[in-house]
């Protein structure tokens, strides 16, 4: 394929078949199967193929737009796939068939596209603010097998009103992973929750020392509740990460927001 920037690039460069398929090898899928066996999350052999599929796609257009640096299958295996299987459980928790769900900055797909393959019955949008990621995205999407909806939508999540008033106040669930600070990211979550629903949002170690409390302190100021805060690690030895849920309870408060704004 040429060496063109991305913004030459043409919509058939999206496509999954411009690529070939991976396959991952055997010791490390094996290693992967026990991780999510050891974190109690389903059996992903049913979903291998499309896992390796996903994989192949990212890995070919990864050749020339930045999606990732965890381009091996090792890596991506624990930190791309495992990392977003862990919230399987708190999604199945608070979601039945057709619920909403949004993927906050998505990027190249995680935890979003993973979810979306376990996750069959739900109605999934992946939104990014870059425009070439979203491409991405909705040539990634058709490669998973599934009944509820899934599409891609370039805007920032606090300007879904103007961008797709049909989504604003609509989701039960908004994750977030590797966007930016969680008290930053508050007003977009507010403006995609429905009331009652989930931020979920994922987190290193340092989340306890560097972000949560301020977090905490600015959550009742938009109109949100920290209710959970789980700690797991990939493997055993690995540092702590963090799955923290706040619930979208009330009103924003504008004048106490601006203090953290």
């Amino acid at each position: 394929m040429p060496s063109l920037p991305p913004e030459q690039r043409s919509p058939q460069d999206f496509l999954p078949e411009k690529y070939p398929i991976l396959t991952f090898p055997e010791e490390d899928w094996q290693t992967f199967c026990q991780n999510c066996q050891n974190l109690e999350l389903p059996d992903p052999n049913p979903f291998r193929k499309t896992f390796e599929a996903l994989y192949s796609h990212l890995v070919g257009v990864n050749e020339w737009l930045n999606l990732t640096r965890l381009t091996t299958p090792a890596d991506y295996l624990k930190f791309s796939l495992l990392d977003s299987l862990t919230l399987l459980p708190v999604l199945e928790s608070l979601c039945e068939e057709h619920s909403a769900i949004v993927d906050l900055g998505s990027g190249g797909g995680y935890p979003g596209l993973p979810l979306m393959t376990c996750m069959t019955t739900q109605d999934f949008t992946l939104i990014d603010a870059r425009q070439k990621k979203v491409d991405f995205l909705n040539a990634s999407i058709p490669i998973i097998p599934r009944t509820g909806k899934g599409a891609a939508a370039s805007f920032r999540g606090r300007d879904v009103g103007r961008a797709r008033p049909d989504l604003q106040h609509h989701a039960e669930v908004v994750t977030a992973r590797a966007v930016g600070k969680g008290v930053e990211l508050l007003p977009d979550a507010y403006e995609l929750l429905a009331q009652g629903g989930v931020f979920v949002l994922m987190k290193g170690q340092s989340w306890p020392q560097e972000e949560g409390p301020l977090f905490t302190e600015a959550c009742p100021a938009f109109g949100f509740d920290v209710v959970e805060d789980t700690e797991l690690s990939l493997v055993p030895g690995d540092p702590i990460r963090h799955i923290i849920l706040a619930v979208k309870k009330g009103r924003q408060d504008l004048r106490k927001m601006r203090r953290y704004c």
